[in-house]
């Protein structure tokens, strides 16, 4: 025998936890891209791709810290900014964007991290004396930044995944007219300027690219509950 389930006997969510879920992933999203555009201006570890142990060495604690909540806030970006839109974008219009952005973003933020934090704690310990000579330290971090795969090799994919991902996911919300069409066209020109600025142009292109978020999250914050 089998049961048919009714609109009166389906299961549910109860409007106010529905309500939690979107403000946690609204805030969420938030703070993790107010912390991303802290950092990139913040630029603790010295100067930007500056990466030798003269580089880090005067920064070491600051390098590591920033790259501990630089990591953290990319993958809370890219997992929280994925599930945003979902929430925005309906089924008929921009779904498909909506759902493979989701999951190249998320997957992005993540290797991000990954790749952030290694070099961070691999970069702290390289930097004190008190545990390797200054002389091996440099030595060490030369071959590292001349052999960067294995560390920072998950951040540079994951960037690029997260950028795409960002682009399919604005590109879900304008075809969704979810948001106003500004929200993403202004996240794509400030896309292509971190390709074609260096610098503190570049700094402060990426901390408004990610700041381009908020909107998104207010409107997920506002968005009826389903």
């Amino acid at each position: 025998m089998s049961e048919t389930l009714t609109p009166d006997t389906a299961v549910t969510v109860p409007s106010g936890t529905g309500r939690v879920r979107a403000t946690i992933v609204s805030a969420v999203l938030a703070v993790a891209a107010v912390t991303i555009a802290v950092v990139v201006l913040w630029q603790p570890w010295g100067e930007r791709d500056h990466l030798s142990y003269a580089d880090i060495e005067p920064h070491r604690d600051a390098a590591w810290l920033g790259t501990l909540l630089d990591g953290l806030a990319f993958a809370a970006v890219g997992i929280a900014l994925g599930i945003a839109v979902c929430r925005l974008v309906p089924a008929a219009r921009g779904a498909a964007l909506a759902t493979v952005g989701a999951l190249l973003s998320g997957l992005g933020g993540v290797a991000f991290c990954a790749g952030m934090v290694s070099f961070g704690s691999l970069a702290w310990y390289a930097t004190d004396p008190a545990a390797v000579p200054v002389d091996a330290g440099t030595s060490f971090m030369t071959y590292v930044v001349d052999n960067p795969g294995h560390v920072l090799g998950a951040q540079m994919a994951g960037f690029l995944l997260y950028t795409i991902g960002g682009l399919l996911l604005m590109g879900a919300l304008w075809r969704a007219r979810a948001v106003p069409r500004w929200v993403p066209i202004a996240y794509l020109v400030l896309t292509v300027g971190l390709f074609g600025l260096g610098g503190v142009a570049m700094n402060i292109d990426q901390a408004l690219q990610t700041l381009t978020v908020l909107p998104v999250a207010y409107y997920a914050l506002r968005a009826p509950v389903r």
